[in-house]
């Protein structure tokens, strides 16, 4: 257990600074426009990761079938953070082939996206369009045009 708790107290040290960056970013965003992700603030368009914090909220919550609702990937992004943790932390040695897993994830991630923004979008939490994004502040025609080309 005390390796586990060095292994982990090394981590904090060597990646503080991008913990704090983070935390930064995501409380200065949330007080200007009221959201976290790049793509909804400037686009108004959901990302492939929306819903992956509330997926992973109901996933640790034991709310299984809710996380799969808000974004099928929450599970086995999950499950490879939690292969990932295994290996550095308790064993101690390198998650061998979590690239390939991270690329399937991914791919995976893609695909999802672009099944449910063919499926659901703009009527299905959480693929609707958000108002007020970059765009729609800067460029006066840009929800129209959306609108034009049958996009909203």
């Amino acid at each position: 257990m005390k390796e586990v708790i060095i292994r982990i107290r090394r981590d904090i040290r060597n990646y503080w600074q991008a913990a704090i960056a983070i935390a930064v970013y995501t409380v200065l965003v949330n007080i200007v426009f009221h959201a976290f992700c790049p793509m909804v603030i400037m686009t108004g368009f959901p990302c492939p990761g929306c819903g992956m914090t509330r997926s992973l909220f109901y996933l640790a919550t034991g709310r299984v079938l809710k996380s799969i609702q808000m974004n099928p990937m929450g599970v086995p992004i999950a499950c490879i953070f939690l292969y990932f943790c295994w290996n550095r932390y308790i064993k101690g040695k390198k998650a061998k082939g979590i690239i390939p897993l991270i690329v399937a994830a991914i791919v995976l991630l893609l695909a999802v996206y672009a099944f449910r923004m063919y499926r659901f979008f703009p009527d299905r939490v959480p693929y609707v369009y958000s108002k007020g994004n970059v765009f729609a502040r800067f460029f006066p025609y840009y929800e129209q045009i959306l609108y034009d080309l049958g996009i909203l």
